[in-house]
């Protein structure tokens, strides 16, 4: 998991450009370390994984979010990290 100082280094800048639609998970936290899936746009293994408010128990794990692009690539790009992305 990671640690309050790198939680708090998701600030306002990197959910500035979250659409209307997906500002509902400006209030996740993240908690896996870029383990789960390619960013869609740079393709580097950068994506955290973040908190789900409708995780149920399983046994094989939690369950994380994971938006489309990296936070890196959402400034840069200004676009929503959370919106699927056609190249």
């Amino acid at each position: 998991m990671l640690n309050e100082f790198m939680i708090d280094m998701f600030k306002e800048e990197d959910k500035k450009y979250t659409c209307e639609l997906h500002t509902k998970h400006n209030n996740e936290k993240p908690l896996s370390p870029c383990r789960g899936k390619l960013c869609n746009t740079c393709f580097k293994r950068k994506v955290d994984g973040y908190s789900n408010p409708d995780h149920v128990s399983n046994p094989f794990g939690y369950l994380y979010l994971f938006p489309e692009i990296c936070v890196k690539c959402s400034i840069e790009n200004k676009k929503c990290m959370w919106c699927y992305i056609k190249n």
